[in-house]
C-alpha cells in the first residue's frame, strides 16, 4: 500500500511539488543534488524504480520526523563534499545537525548581536538568534562571556529543546545619526536647495491663485 501522505502534514512539505522547483517535490531535489555530488555511486545504489521510491518515502518521513530545515540539510549537502561515499541517512542526519558548541554558539550570539543595527547580522542557526534574543543585545554587549555563560546555557538549550523556530527576521539597516553622513558644508548646501526648491514653489502657487482671481 503507498503511503498517501495529506496536503497538510509535515511529509508532505517534502513530497508535494514545490512552486520554487518548477513542481520538483524537495525530497526528488535532494536526490538529485546527492546524485550530482555522487556521479554513478548514487544511482548505482538503486537497483530498480521501486527502490527510488522506497528510498523516496523513507527519507521523507525520517527529515519530517526530525524537523529537518532547509538550512539543515543545505548543511548536510556541503558535508558531503568531504565524502567519498554517499551517506545512509543515520550520517546524513548527523551532517545536517552536528554537534553544537555552546561556547562558539555564544560567541557567534555576541557579534552577530553587535552587527544587528547595521543589518550586516548572519546566523548559522535560528536557535542562536532566539537565545540571543532572549538574553538581550545589552547584556551581550556589556557582560563577559564567563558572566554570560549560565544565562546562556540555559536560553540556548530551552530553544534546541524546542526542535522548530522561526524565522529570523530581516532587520533593516538603521539610519545614520544626524550629521554622520556629510559633512557640514555639504549639508548645508542641501538645506539652502531644499529652501530654494520650497520658495520656487511657493511663488508658482502664488502666482497660479493670483491668474485665478
Amino acid at each position: 500500500m503507498k503511503l498517501q501522505p495529506s496536503s497538510t502534514s509535515p511529509l508532505s512539505a517534502w513530497l508535494d511539488p514545490h512552486p520554487r522547483l518548477e513542481g520538483l517535490a524537495l525530497i526528488d531535489h535532494l536526490f538529485n543534488r546527492l546524485d550530482g555530488l555522487y556521479p554513478n555511486r548514487w544511482r548505482a545504489a538503486f537497483a530498480s524504480d521501486k527502490a527510488i521510491a522506497n528510498w523516496r518515502i523513507a527519507w521523507a518521513e525520517g527529515l519530517s520526523d526530525e524537523g529537518i530545515t532547509a538550512e539543515e540539510v543545505r548543511h548536510g549537502l556541503r558535508q558531503c563534499r568531504k565524502r567519498d561515499w554517499p551517506p545512509s541517512f543515520a550520517e546524513f542526519f548527523k551532517d545536517c545537525r552536528p554537534p553544537i558548541d555552546f561556547t562558539s554558539a555564544l560567541i557567534e550570539a555576541v557579534e552577530q548581536m553587535a552587527r544587528r543595527d547595521s543589518g550586516s547580522d548572519r546566523w548559522s542557526h535560528p536557535a542562536i538568534y532566539w537565545a540571543a534574543v532572549k538574553i538581550g543585545s545589552y547584556d551581550l554587549s556589556r557582560k563577559t562571556l564567563k558572566e554570560l555563560g549560565p544565562e546562556w546555557n540555559k536560553a540556548f538549550s530551552d530553544q534546541l529543546a524546542l526542535g522548530k523556530w522561526e524565522a529570523i527576521p530581516v532587520r533593516p539597516p538603521a539610519l545614520p545619526a544626524p550629521g554622520q553622513t556629510h559633512s557640514r558644508e555639504v549639508g548645508k548646501e542641501t538645506i539652502q536647495a531644499m529652501l530654494r526648491r520650497l520658495k520656487g514653489a511657493c511663488d508658482e502657487h502664488f502666482l497660479e491663485a493670483g491668474n485665478e482671481s
